[in-house]
């Protein structure tokens, strides 16, 4: 005879074997080998507000805080900025005047900023990036840096 021990035993065991063979069934589809290089590096000019867009791309970002953290508090905004996006999907951003490139990682609605890549003790004159795979090019007039998402490749 079966008793409501049992019962309850036996249906918490079915519920618990239900719950694995869902997760295991669940979708799971992984595309591999995703190339997100950009092409050419995109040039915008930052808005009143600090906002860059390309279009193209579609991508908006704010470049206020990037700023002030190169140039310092009050002062005023580059008249441009440059950035292009490697194939492992970073986005390498710097300016005119810039001594640094910043490096950022795509998170859920935001550039998580993952390295500081220090070129130019006097800061960029014509930065122009180029993408060169595996490496990121950097241009400044007869100055050549190749970049990686973590820092100045040899």
């Amino acid at each position: 005879m079966v008793s409501m021990k049992h019962l309850r035993i036996l249906g918490n065991i079915s519920a618990a074997m239900l719950l694995v063979f869902a997760i295991a069934c669940g979708p799971s589809l992984t595309l591999t080998d995703v190339d997100y290089a950009q092409p050419m590096e995109s040039v915008a000019s930052p808005d009143q507000n600090g906002n860059v867009q390309d279009v193209r791309l579609g991508i908006r970002f704010n470049v206020t805080d990037l700023n002030i953290k190169e140039r310092g508090e009050g002062s005023s905004l580059p008249e441009e900025v440059r950035f292009i996006r490697s194939r492992d999907g970073y986005y390498f951003v710097t300016a005119p005047g810039f001594r640094n490139v910043y490096v950022f990682e795509v998170e859920e609605r935001a550039l998580d900023l993952k390295t500081v890549i220090r070129v130019s003790g006097a800061g960029l004159a014509n930065p122009a990036f180029n993408q060169r795979s595996p490496y990121i090019q950097l241009v400044d007039g007869d100055v050549e840096y190749r970049l990686t998402k973590d820092g100045l490749a040899n």
